[in-house]
Order: C-alpha cells, then structure tokens, then sequence
C-alpha cells in the first residue's frame, strides 16, 4: 500500500508540473555565455537539490578517434579518481560528507560528466567538480577497474539473449555507417592512463562545453563558479553535423539456439522520426497507443508474450522505431503486432484512446524528469541533439495539438520495410513470416 501510495503521488507531482509547462517556457530559465562556456540555468527553489550536467562535446562521431571506448572510459576514470586538491580517498570522503555525488560518461558524440548536491553544499560541491575538471587525476587502479568492468560488459554482451538480441538488431539497422560500432575487447586492452590524459586534454575546451544547471543557484553564483575554468583552453569547437546512417530495411537475421531454447527473441526495426521533424510529436503518441495495445492483444487476450513492447530509440537525426516480442509462438504474436500496424495505417484511433495516449505520453515524460539532475539532462540533450533547449517544456501543447490523422499519418510514413532479428530454436519461427511491407 505504501509503495502504491508513493506511485500516486509521483504521478500526481509530475502532472502537476506538465499542468505547469502548459502555456509556455518558464520565466525561471536563462541561457548565457559565461567566460566562454554556454549556459542553461533553470532556478527553482521548489527543493533544495541542484542537478548539473556538463557535456563536452566531441568524439568518435566527429572523426576525432577511432577508438569507441575512450570516451567512456576516459570520464569514468576520471570521476572514479579525484584531483589535486581532492585525492581519491579524500574526495570520496568529501563527497560523501556533503551528501554529493559526480559521476561521468562517455559515447561517439561527447563526454557528460554530472553533479548533484543540495543547496546548502552547492558551492563546496562545485569546488570539488571544479577541481576535478581542472586537475584531474588517473589513477592506475581506479582504470584498471574501468577496463575490467567494460571488458567483463563485452565477454558477457551474448550471455543475455534480450540484450543480444537488441544489440544485433541495431547493428543490423545502422549498416554501413561509421556509426554502427561497439566496444571491443581489442579497444579497451589498447588504452592506457596515458591515453585518458592525453584524450581529456584534446576535449577539454571551453568552446566544446555546455553547462545545464537546474536547482535554487543563481546566475552570479554560475558565473562565480565557472570564473575558474578560464583556465582551460577556449578552442574553436564548431559543431560539425552528426552522420545521418541510411538504416538497412527489409533485413533479416536469425539467430539459432538449442531445442530446449524454450522462447524466441523478435526485435524488429524501422525508421522513426527525429526530434526536428514535424512528425516527431505524432511518433510518440503513435507509440504510446501501440504500446497499450500490444500489451491488450498480443498479452492480455492471447498470452502470446511475456513483455511486448514499442518506443523510439537513438540519437541526433538517427532514431528507429524498436519493437520487440519475446514468445515462445513467435509467428502468431507477430501476426497479432503486424495486425496492430495495419490498423494504425488504415483507420482513424477513436478519441478517447487518443486522448488517453496523449495524457500517458506527457505524464510518463515528466514523471521521468521530475527530480532536477534529470531535467538538467533532459535539457541538455534538447539542446545539443536539436539545437533548443526549449523542446523540454513545449511537450505538453505540441502533444495536445496531435490529431488521429497525424498518428494514422505517421504510421504510413514509417511503419513499413521492417528489419527483423530473431533469436530462438529452429523450426519454431516461419522466416517467411517476417516481413513488413
């Protein structure tokens, strides 16, 4: 009951914050530049937590290394290892005392490294961030951790039939693309300390960061705080375009597993519309009824699957719609989904299931990112992916406005040529079956 109690209540907060949202962006949100570093500052006092995230941007996507683990490696060392002010076990003991935490990642597109405190600590906490990203150490065990824990994370990348299954469907999906990597044993065993160092001083630059801060801090009390960080290189970042892959449609893959395997992984894809593209706001409505209606006809009423599910997934300009079935009558649940798709192209969703997609969709979304490190995120890959933080709070209006012939619309546009991934026993799937025209 408590736990029920608990959900109620996120849920009522995070519709109260759509409600809010509704009518137009905050008046509590500035974007300025600040001793070269651009930044997104959204003050509230509404708690006494403060969420940053600082990206820098560059990578792999960017022809800057052929190395896809660097990036992630790179910043997990280095928020693993303290600094000069703080050595590792101080900074552990810093930041527990301030009830702080830092964290960082790493992908093809830049480096994220995040801070949450509260607002009694913010300026001590920032001083250990600042510290940090100034005068980083590297510490020989904290990387030899990193690269047993990425290694261990390859070695083990097939003992996971769902997960595998999701990642040779992307791979399948993204082709040819320089974008279609993974990490590799072979990666992670070439990079050494050395390499973290010398790969954090090439993207350490001011003009490749940008700064999301949501929490009761003020503008000056930013400004105060990234005075310091003058210290690092300005650098002429220019926001190169990311690759647009040309996804492989039509394709199929099937993965064999021993007869006793007792259930067969479908994952299917195809292509999504992007965050810039007008179709986006009706995708995600369109996904949020098939969903439910997965969940209703292959589940519910025919106990075909044990978890069907549909959503978009990717980055930048390049999102695919995934869908995904696990069963062990794998051809009747993807006549069931393939039935779904029809119907979404064919006729009009009544209004009720409209509206009721709509209100899912918006407070699924806040409830995701009501706490204030997730908004700074949210922010910031608003900003970064589609060049405008300001996506963030227009959720609410560019949902309501979708309409049943937008969702039918964008089924046509985008649901068909699917690519398939199949992992399971032979002779429990139809190849044949498997397309999607």
């Amino acid at each position: 009951m408590k736990k029920i109690l608990l959900t109620l209540c996120a849920l009522l907060a995070a519709t109260t914050l759509a409600t809010t949202l509704k009518a137009q962006t905050p008046n509590d949100v500035q974007d300025f530049k600040s001793h070269g570093i651009h930044v997104i500052l959204r003050s509230t006092n509404a708690n006494q937590v403060v969420g940053a995230v600082l990206g820098i941007q560059g990578g792999l996507a960017y022809g800057e290394t052929d190395n896809s683990a660097i990036a992630s490696l790179t910043s997990a060392v280095l928020t693993a290892s303290g600094s000069d002010k703080f050595p590792k076990e101080a900074y552990r003991d810093s930041l527990a005392l301030l009830s702080t935490s830092i964290a960082g990642t790493g992908d093809f597109y830049h480096m994220t490294l995040t801070l949450q405190t509260i607002r009694p600590n913010f300026k001590s906490a920032w001083n250990i961030f600042s510290d940090l990203i100034l005068h980083p150490h590297f510490d020989t065990l904290e990387a030899s951790k990193v690269a047993e824990q990425a290694m261990k994370a390859i070695e083990s990348r097939q003992s996971d039939p769902e997960s595998y299954s999701v990642f040779l469907a992307d791979s399948l999906w993204k082709g040819t693309s320089k974008l279609n990597r993974a990490e590799t044993a072979q990666e992670v065993e070439a990079l050494s300390v050395n390499d973290f160092k010398a790969y954090r001083d090439h993207q350490f630059e001011r003009s490749r960061m940008i700064l999301v801060v949501v929490g009761n801090v003020t503008r000056a009390e930013i400004e105060v705080g990234l005075a310091s960080l003058e210290a690092l290189p300005q650098g002429n970042f220019a926001w190169p375009k990311v690759e647009h892959i040309t996804p492989v449609t039509g394709g199929f893959y099937f993965v064999p597993k021993p007869a006793d395997f007792p259930t067969t992984y479908i994952e299917m894809r195809a292509p999504s519309a992007s965050i810039t593209d007008k179709e986006w706001w009706a995708m995600r409505v369109l996904n949020e009824i098939l969903d439910k209606r997965f969940f209703e006809e292959v589940r519910t009423k025919r106990n075909l699957a044990y978890s069907p599910e549909i959503y978009a997934n990717g980055s930048y300009s390049n999102f695919s719609i995934r869908a995904a079935l696990q069963s062990i009558l794998a051809d009747s649940a993807a006549h069931v989904v393939f039935d779904e798709f029809h119907k979404v192209q064919t006729e009009l969703v009544p209004k009720k299931e409209l509206e009721n997609a709509k209100e899912g969709r918006i407070t699924t979304y806040f409830y995701a990112t009501q706490k204030n490190l997730r908004q700074a995120q949210a922010l910031y890959v608003d900003q970064v992916e589609a060049g405008d933080w300001r996506i963030f709070f227009q959720i609410v209006s560019n949902t309501e406005k979708v309409t049943a012939e937008e969702v039918r619309d964008a089924a046509r546009k985008y649901l068909h040529k699917l690519s398939f991934v199949l992992m399971g026993p032979e002779g429990k799937s139809t190849p044949s079956v498997y397309k999607f025209e």
